[in-house]
């Protein structure tokens, strides 16, 4: 992938705090001074996604946190890793806390759709290893529903030997379909050899979703 440093540089501090917080100066300091490097060989070494491609920032956004979590030579657990990332995704709810999917119950439907239409311009062909997305309209009634039957974050992490942080790295879907006055309902995920990643999102003042 191309190196892009403003990832590194918005969430960066933000990691540091929190690792500063929970676990002292020390290694929060050592997890950005060498974290910045360990990022930069993820994303140089990481497949290619394509130019355009809406998901990339997806990949951009986990290697930060993998590359800070290399920075402290895993001093830090995949769940005290975890913690870190909830951290910073609720200091940034104000972004994500922008879409209601209360009022927009099919933002994400929405969104895939474009993704989908995006990959099937040719570039799923390039680049086999983004993101294949499906979908089924007929399974739930309320809120947006899709699955990935290929996901490059976990592919990648996995084939370097570094599976063990896929899970926390899953979890934060949870935490921003919460921000998102959302709540995923989720069965499988391809990190625990499922084969799929699903996503059921409805808002989260729907009681009893169907």
């Amino acid at each position: 992938m191309k190196q892009n440093g403003m990832y590194w540089f918005l969430f960066s501090p933000m990691i540091k705090s929190s690792i500063r917080k929970r676990y002292g100066r020390k290694l929060a300091g050592r997890a950005v001074k060498n974290g910045r490097r360990d990022y930069q060989r993820l994303v140089e070494n990481a497949p290619e996604l394509g130019k355009g491609n809406p998901m990339a920032s997806n990949a951009y956004f986990a290697y930060v946190f993998v590359g800070a979590w290399l920075g402290t030579k895993k001093e830090l657990s995949p769940d005290d890793m975890g913690l870190i990332m909830t951290d910073v995704l609720t200091k940034v709810k104000c972004f994500f806390g922008m879409t209601d999917l209360n009022r927009t119950p099919d933002k994400w439907y929405r969104d895939m759709k474009k993704y989908e239409k995006w990959y099937d311009a040719g570039n799923g062909e390039k680049y086999p290893t983004t993101w294949k997305v499906h979908f089924d309209e007929k399974l739930h009634r309320d809120g947006s529903y899709f699955y990935f039957s290929v996901c490059p974050i976990c592919s990648y992490l996995t084939g370097i030997g570094l599976g063990e942080i896929m899970k926390p790295l899953c979890e934060t879907d949870h935490v921003m379909f919460a921000c998102q006055h959302g709540k995923l309902y989720r069965e499988h995920t391809i990190a625990d050899g499922a084969g799929v990643c699903d996503y059921w999102s409805v808002g989260d003042r729907v009681k009893n979703p169907q």
